[in-house]
């Protein structure tokens, strides 16, 4: 990310106390670390690790699957395969069939979802290539607790020491499991431990929670959408969860800031909706399509692979849309920006504390949350010249939004209990509602 100073920056942790214990292997990992996805992030998403997917031989196997491109369009939302390792990849990226010192488990998406998995399954590589560690990856067979649940279990039958729960649907399974699996390591990414009826658990000292403000991506990328010039926007978020409403509230405060500043707010419009799912669905390209006929702009396509279905309708008539938690300007030249948190790299910063002391979580992480946002190097736009899409606003800024985010000038509610108030309209559609269909 650019500052003014330096060509990038990466993702670190907010400051906390350091053990004197292992220090000098903590700077070697991290060092070593932070070059490779250093690299990855200044060369773009382009460029990202290359990893090679390959079928797991087992009673039931898996099939290989493909990087999804523009025109594939998957008409499956779920699956009845028992949760397994997903794929093997190349000896010398560390990456056992199961078993390795990681785990990393994932929902019933692809693993190289472009997305929030294959930022999570980047971290994990990143470091083990780095630190000379083996890892695996798992992913949930049927999107229910019982299936999240066993996915995790595969992998702690499997021996691996640290097992990391991609997303917010492993909350029930860690706060099953975090007691009675006591000598094993878990990290929770966006999310905290909840009981069966969805109520936060304690945090046992054998886990760690990161979450990230994603609020403050959400902001960014509204706010520099307006300033750009579009006045007709869209939301489409995925399932109704905290991490997703989040993006889309900080998306509308974004937009209602950036409308008093351009004084249009009366010609600005947003239309806001959860579709239910993060798979590519029928429901959503019909959704969106009638959304771009109708004059939106620009969609914010925030979760999994739900982008694919907005992508579909947003190529006839050339409109735009905004990607979410990773730069995705490589799927196609119709997405204006992405709203990024960091996962990558908040994943190796995880990956180094465990190993550099003992493979334990240190005191002061241990059983607690940490959040990464603008402050951290954390949230941003991409701003490689290849995925900078603004013709009007300028890079200046984009620079005097995020230092604002980073000193706390700009401040982003995070709360998701009320709509965001803002002075510009805002359609909110529910989820159940049959709209939007497309007339005979």
């Amino acid at each position: 990310m650019f500052d003014g100073r330096r060509k990038f920056d990466i993702c670190v942790a907010p400051s906390r106390k350091r053990s004197g214990m292992g220090i000098s292997m903590r700077k070697r990992l991290k060092l070593w670390a932070c070059i490779a996805v250093a690299g990855m992030l200044s060369a773009g998403c382009g460029n990202k690790t290359e990893i090679t997917e390959k079928p797991v031989e087992t009673e039931n196997p898996v099939e290989a699957e493909e990087p999804v491109t523009d025109d594939q369009t998957p008409d499956d939302t779920t699956s009845d395969q028992e949760p397994v390792n997903v794929q093997e990849q190349e000896t010398e990226n560390h990456c056992q069939i199961t078993g390795g010192q990681v785990a990393l488990v994932i929902d019933v998406g692809s693993a190289m979802d472009g997305g929030f998995n294959q930022a999570a399954l980047n971290g994990a590589q990143t470091y083990a290539e780095a630190a000379d560690i083996s890892y695996s990856y798992y992913s949930a067979g049927e999107d229910t607790p019982e299936s999240y649940e066993k996915a995790v279990l595969t992998a702690i039958e499997n021996d691996a020491a640290l097992v990391i729960c991609a997303g917010s649907h492993f909350e029930q399974a860690v706060g099953q499991l975090q007691e009675e699996y006591g000598d094993v390591y878990f990290l929770l990414l966006d999310g905290v431990p909840r009981d069966p009826e969805g109520d936060e658990t304690g945090i046992a000292s054998n886990v760690h929670c990161i979450t990230y403000q994603e609020e403050e991506a959400g902001y960014l990328a509204g706010y520099m959408a307006v300033l750009d010039g579009y006045t007709r926007l869209g939301f489409i978020g995925g399932e109704q969860l905290p991490a997703v409403e989040r993006y889309g509230y900080g998306y509308l405060q974004g937009i209602d800031a950036a409308a008093e500043v351009m004084d249009n707010r009366d010609d600005i419009s947003v239309e806001y909706w959860y579709a239910g799912t993060f798979m590519a669905d029928r429901e959503i390209e019909e959704v969106s399509s009638e959304w771009y006929e109708a004059g939106t702009e620009v969609i914010f396509t925030c979760g999994g692979s739900l982008y694919q279905s907005v992508l579909k309708s947003a190529e006839p008539c050339g409109g735009r849309l905004i990607g979410v938690d990773v730069d995705q300007s490589d799927v196609s030249g119709l997405f204006l920006t992405s709203a990024m948190k960091g996962i990558d790299s908040s994943v190796i910063d995880a990956l180094d504390e465990f190993f550099a002391n003992g493979r334990s979580w240190p005191k002061g992480i241990a059983g607690n949350v940490v959040s990464y946002g603008a402050k951290e190097k954390c949230v941003r736009l991409p701003v490689q010249a290849a995925a900078w899409r603004f013709q009007t606003a300028t890079m200046k800024d984009y620079l005097e939004v995020l230092a604002g985010l980073k000193s706390g000038g700009i401040q982003v509610s995070d709360d998701i209990d009320m709509q965001p108030e803002t002075t510009v309209s805002v359609i909110y559609h529910e989820q159940e509602e049959d709209l939007c269909k497309p007339e005979k």
